[in-house]
């Protein structure tokens, strides 16, 4: 026990306290602003206080055991190294002369994962997948990292968060996933790793192409070259690792066209002999792979034959020239290989080509007759016969299916001319009905038919109907299309006014002066001013296509100015005017009347557009001429005033010299030879834009599903600024009703399946309105309730081997409705569109099971559309080979 003396005059010593510890740090907000620390020992007092790197914190006494203390996070953040400890100030109770503890140094925490919510994934879902972790220290700003990809952690609260994984981080692979939490606060850390895994379904293979190889190699070259090194596997969840095994051996595999095709490049060793392989699909796991059932695949030493096209032919036909793909028919030489029609010997059979096509033609008396006619081919050499594939030749002519007119918008009055017709399954008998009525129709070819329309056809306002009739046996009528004849006229729009020896100017005093005015929407009617004084007026098309009816692509009006009008050096202000209603006056375009030995100028370009941004074309190229050879120009002026040139011999337009529509008179002083004559460049507003034809112009109701979209061309002119400005974006639009879209020169417009759930005349029209251009006559789309007869045009594969796990068959064809299934004996499937590249479907597709290969033979496969409308498309043969 202390004495009296030394509690009155020695101060009481610091002591050591107990050995401490750190039971945890933790974050205490999802800011990661603070940080909350348990610190563990013995005979702690009220009075304790933890120090972090010798600065108090603020400190809660819990018990004689516990002591809890807050951390800034920037405190903490300030020094790599970090040590703790405990101290008790003199005067304690306990510790008169205060207590320490020893320093223990420490780190900042990490994030700790605890669950993750799914933990097993479908690989390469449709769409992205949320993912749900626990844990703790879980703060803003984390990231999961997944397959060394970080994507932002929603955090919700210290002990939970979530993220989305796209679909293209869920791709399959054979090595397992693990999931970890990435934080950047208090300091970077990631957790420790939780397994993620990713399952993939077992792939069932559908088909394989070409159904059948040819053994080549046995031959020695005398069959002739392969014509696949690859084949193409067709199936069902399929993952971007899945590959194609041959007899259990993986082959180098890549994606072919979709997501449901491979392709596999075929062993050096699958031609050496004949036999039968084992196809199959694997996906490969981290538990092992998963294969599909086996699709056998038949390597032959005679002759293969893949398709025959076109598969289906009317009797009565003119000779035909068919195309023929396979291989193992012998060398590409004459008299190496002999087809048989029907077991008649053909005479005109060649190939192959560089895609590997044969052709061969049969003549006109071997199609007389309606039958499913058989195709071989035998090489010379062995005389081995191919199994056949098999040609329709039809009794009945197939329905007619009309998509289009071109034009389909005219005005009255307009020159008469062709209407066309585009479609599919047109003959030699099918007519074109104007409002009911034949018409003398052209055949151009099985998609294209034209009649001639008449003057007196457009000299009144109205709808037209357009269908095209084939007649029995077979045959039918087209859907309707609608031609509108219009009593309002286009705005005329010249393009250039030339001499007759093609130049915008000519010498004074020369005489009569014939010109060409060419432009859009010009008629019959239309008129041509000469310094506003109406010339008699001739209308010509001109169009690299052939003309049509209507003002087409580009007219010509041809005029002759008197004499009298032209003796003298000047401008001649040329516009055309046609009559109301509508029609108009275009702009001026003017003419050059030079005097003896005045050059003339030529600009490049002489058309700027107004508003363009792009420098390039604000440049203007200034040549001067004199009697077509080249003169030195001194001196700009534009309008009279004097210019300089902006690099010899050109003139750089301003923002604002381009900024409204306008026109600059151009001359210059030529050396020797003084003021040229003037030349014209054109600031240029927006056109008026000219509608001719949309297509397609009748639909279906329900055509294809609510959600999907297809292409509608819209064809015409002035739709758009003529010189590309990259820097500009369209404001034109298509509109009917109350529904506008932007069009581009990019692409289509697009017709929504929603948009076709009620029946009805669409007006159509496309306006350059909010550009000042104005907005077109209206072109009519039919939306019906009548489906047009489906038109098959061809299937692959044309043979399948019998007891084939599955098989897929692609569809090709015309007036396929959402509606339309395939018949394949007693078996009815449905159409799956697939689009690649183009925006209307490459082709369809069709499952069939196991159950429509059971048995060997010929299948007659067609299509069936319900009504209202609607009917049975021809048939193409399949063959089921045993």
């Amino acid at each position: 026990m202390p004495s009296p003396e030394s509690d009155a005059g020695t101060p009481p010593e610091e002591v050591a306290l107990p050995f401490v510890t750190l039971g945890e740090v933790a974050v205490t907000d999802v800011e990661g602003s603070e940080l909350s620390m348990r610190v563990l020992g013995a005979a702690f007092s009220p009075f304790s206080i933890v120090f972090v790197n010798g600065q108090a914190m603020t400190t809660h006494f819990v018990n004689a055991t516990e002591l809890r203390a807050l951390v800034p996070s920037w405190y903490a953040t300030a020094t790599p190294e970090l040590f703790f400890e405990v101290r008790i100030y003199r005067g304690d109770p306990t510790y008169k002369g205060g207590a320490r503890s020893a320093r223990v140094p420490f780190t900042l925490p990490a994030p700790e994962l605890t669950s993750v919510t799914p933990d097993s994934l479908d690989s390469e879902p449709a769409e992205a997948v949320q993912i749900t972790v626990t844990g703790k220290n879980l703060v803003k700003g984390s990231h999961a990292i997944f397959r060394d990809q970080a994507y932002p952690l929603t955090v919700t609260s210290l002990h939970e968060g979530s993220f989305f994984l796209p679909p293209s981080a869920l791709k399959a692979q054979a090595e397992r996933d693990a999931l970890v939490i990435e934080v950047t606060r208090p300091r970077s850390a990631r957790s420790q790793p939780l397994p993620l895994t990713l399952t993939s379904p077992v792939p069932e293979i559908t088909g394989v192409w070409p159904p059948t190889l040819n053994a080549v190699d046995l031959h020695h070259g005398n069959a002739g070259s392969a014509s696949v090194d690859r084949i193409i596997v067709s199936g069902l969840q399929m993952r971007a690792n899945t590959v194609v095994t041959w007899n259990g051996i993986p082959l180098h595999t890549e994606a072919y066209d979709n997501r449901n095709r491979v392709h596999a490049t075929i062993p050096r060793t699958a031609r050496v002999q004949a036999g039968t392989v084992q196809v199959a699909l694997e996906t490969p796991g981290p538990d092992g792979g998963k294969a599909s059932s086996r699709h056998p695949l038949r390597v032959k030493s005679e002759p293969v034959l893949h398709t025959v096209a076109p598969a289906w032919v009317l009797a009565g036909s003119g000779e035909v020239r068919f195309q023929l793909r396979g291989e193992g028919m012998g060398q590409g030489l004459h008299g190496q290989q002999v087809v048989h029609w029907n077991g008649h010997r053909l005479e005109h059979f060649f190939g192959p080509d560089s895609l590997g096509i044969w052709e061969f033609i049969v003549p006109a008396a071997l199609l007389t007759q309606s039958g499913t006619l058989p195709v071989t081919v035998t090489r010379t050499f062995d005389g081995a016969v191919s199994a056949p594939l098999f040609v329709q030749v039809l009794a009945q002519a197939p329905a007619p299916i009309a998509r289009s007119l071109l034009p389909s918008v005219l005005s009255v009055g307009d020159a008469p001319g062709p209407l066309f017709v585009d479609g599919a399954g047109f003959t030699s008998q099918s007519v074109i009905l104007l409002d009911g009525q034949a018409r003398t129709t052209r055949l151009h070819s099985p998609s294209r038919l034209s009649t001639p329309l008449q003057a007196e056809d457009l000299t009144t306002k109205g709808m037209r109907t357009v269908t095209v009739s084939t007649p029995a046996p077979g045959g039918g009528t087209s859907l309707p299309l609608l031609l509108a004849v219009h009593e309002e006229r286009p705005r005329p729009v010249i393009d250039e006014v030339l001499s007759d020896v093609g130049f915008p100017y000519a010498l004074a005093g020369a005489g009569v002066l014939r010109l060409r005015v060419e432009g859009l929407g010009f008629s019959p009617l239309s008129v041509v001013r000469w310094n506003g004084q109406p010339l008699p007026t001739r209308w010509t098309c001109e169009a690299w296509g052939g003309c049509t009816a209507g003002h087409g692509e580009r007219a010509t009006l041809s005029v002759e100015v008197p004499a009298d009008q032209v003796a003298q050096p000047g401008v001649g202000r040329v516009t055309v005017v046609n009559p109301g209603p509508g029609g108009g006056e275009s702009a001026e375009a003017f003419f050059v009347l030079s005097a003896m030995g005045q050059p003339t100028l030529h600009l490049s370009p002489s058309l700027v557009d107004v508003g363009m941004r792009d420098d390039f074309r604000r440049q203007v190229l200034i040549w001067a001429r004199d009697f077509g050879t080249s003169a030195r120009t001194l001196v700009l002026f534009v309008n009279g005033e004097e210019r300089g040139f902006s690099g010899e011999p050109s003139l750089r337009l301003s923002d604002e010299e381009v900024s409204t529509p306008r026109v600059y008179e151009i001359r210059t002083l030529i050396q020797g030879h003084g003021m040229s004559a003037p030349a014209h460049l054109r600031i240029q507003g927006a056109l008026p834009p000219h509608l001719r034809t949309v297509a397609p112009g009748v639909v279906s109701q329900g055509e294809w599903s609510a959600t999907e979209k297809r292409p509608l061309v819209v064809s015409g002119g002035n739709f758009f600024w003529p010189h590309s400005d990259s820097q500009r974006t369209s404001r034109t639009t298509l509109d009917w009703g109350d529904q506008s879209q932007s069009l581009s020169y990019l692409g289509p417009a697009w017709l929504v399946g929603q948009e076709l759930e009620q029946v009805g005349i669409r007006s159509l029209t496309v306006s350059r309105a909010a550009e000042g251009g104005g907005v077109s006559l209206p072109a009519l789309l039919n939306v019906v309730s009548e489906r047009p007869v489906p038109l098959l045009t061809q299937v692959e594969p044309m043979s399948v081997p019998m007891g084939a796990p599955a098989l897929l068959l692609r569809i090709k064809g015309q007036g396929i409705h959402s509606a339309t299934v395939l018949r394949w004996k007693d078996f009815r499937s449905s159409l799956k569109p697939v689009f690649i590249s183009n925006p209307e479907p490459a082709h369809y597709e069709v499952l069939l099971p196991a159950g429509a290969l059971a048995e060997p033979g010929g299948v007659d496969v067609t299509l069936e559309t319900p009504g209202p409308g609607g009917g049975l498309s021809p048939p193409i043969r399949v063959v089921v080979e045993e």
